[in-house]
């Protein structure tokens, strides 16, 4: 992992990032309302299980075979792309996200203004999708229902916000119970984030600066001795890589002028292991 020294840039780098539009973000956009649909449509539903109305216990095992079906599901997405959920479909690491864009822009009142408003609404809806595990949006119009469905939304709405203000992406490289099998299990992807030297690159560090979780893109081969948190050590840092293709973007805006093509992309790994 590199050092956190790096980590008082790293606005600086997604502040240039977000200058331009981006077709990763219209990727991770459609991704990402997939990832609510599922939760809001198949897990939730007010003790409902394919379609039919059951009793709390057989509610609770509907939610958890379907998280448990979502876990299996994510595996599999792990064997050909690596992480990719975790920088694509993760609705975690999405609330992370709008609160880098808020810091990212200090001096712009507008952009920040519109980074809390695309935080608080996608917390919103976010924690409307659990909610509705337990509830049918019946109760948020008839009272007394409606005084605890609000307050509970309101509650976990609060909580996910905190959680992008607070923990921020330190939850992805140290607590997510998922990326401890990740960091574990991932095979050699049919594709990922690869650095390809013979391509134009800069070494301004500025893939290694945006990075969430603290690795440098460019030795993603080399083990990483302590981790830290829910990941075990001695694996390779493209174990721990979340796949968001934040340095794929940093580095084909600050390559651009060179006129090349950027050393960072999704591809085929060349430098490490292949199955």
């Amino acid at each position: 992992m590199t050092s956190g020294k790096l980590e008082p840039d790293r606005f600086k780098y997604v502040r240039i990032v977000l200058s331009r539009a981006h077709r990763y973000r219209w990727y991770r956009g459609v991704s990402m309302s997939v990832s609510l649909l599922v939760l809001l449509v198949v897990v939730g539903g007010a003790h409902r299980a394919l379609g039919r109305s059951v009793d709390l216990t057989h509610g609770l095992v509907a939610v958890g075979v379907a998280i448990a079906g979502f876990y299996v599901v994510t595996f599999l997405v792990n064997i050909p792309a690596g992480r990719m959920f975790c920088g694509f479909g993760c609705p975690v690491g999405q609330l992370s996200r709008f609160a880098d864009t808020i810091d990212a822009f200090p001096k712009d009142a507008g952009r920040r203004r519109r980074g809390w408003l695309e935080l608080l609404a996608f917390a919103t809806v976010l924690a409307l999708t659990c909610v509705l595990w337990w509830t049918s949006p019946g109760a948020f119009v008839s009272w007394p229902a409606a005084a605890t469905a609000w307050s509970a939304l309101a509650l976990l709405a609060g909580y996910t916000v905190v959680h992008a203000r607070v923990w921020r992406w330190g939850f992805c490289r140290k607590l997510c119970p998922i990326g401890l099998y990740y960091s574990v299990v991932q095979t050699s992807p049919l594709v990922g984030i690869d650095f390809d030297p013979a391509r134009t690159c800069t070494d301004c560090g500025g893939c290694a600066a945006i990075c969430p979780v603290h690795l440098d893109p460019r030795r993603l081969e080399d083990p990483i001795a302590s981790p830290g948190g829910l990941a075990f050590s001695g694996f390779p840092a493209a174990n721990h890589c979340l796949h968001c293709g934040a340095c794929v973007e940093a580095c084909e805006h600050l390559t651009r002028k060179a006129g090349g093509p950027p050393a960072m992309g999704f591809r085929r790994p060349h430098d490490r292991p292949r199955a």
